[in-house]
């Protein structure tokens, strides 16, 4: 009986590991899911939006940076790369970065 906990436990421990992992998928899903991730190929990126409602004019704004500005691909490079990545099921690259943003 004492056997049972730890088996049961790494069982456990396995399921929700495998969860967790990438999952393959089809070249068209991961066409769509890339868009957004070559945006910061060079390690930068910002974002403006303006509006107007009924509280009056609106404006926020961001810019993040990521450690990718040491080692910049050419779009074309990081979307091939990204596409190749998420076909295969193998996980992100860890990047490092940060994110600044102001809003009215």
């Amino acid at each position: 009986m004492r056997l049972g906990l730890p088996v049961i436990a790494v069982g456990c421990a396995a399921v929700f590991c495998t969860a967790c992992a990438p999952v393959p998928v089809s070249p068209e899903r991961a066409a769509e899911l890339c868009r957004e991730e070559v945006g910061l190929a060079d390690g930068v990126q910002g974002r403006v939006g303006v509006g107007v409602g009924t509280g009056g004019g609106k404006a926020k704004g961001s810019i993040t940076v990521t450690d990718k500005v040491f080692r910049p691909q050419s779009p074309d490079e990081a979307f091939a790369e990204c596409i190749d990545r998420r076909v295969s099921g193998k996980p992100q690259p860890t990047t490092f970065g940060i994110t600044i943003g102001a809003s009215t």
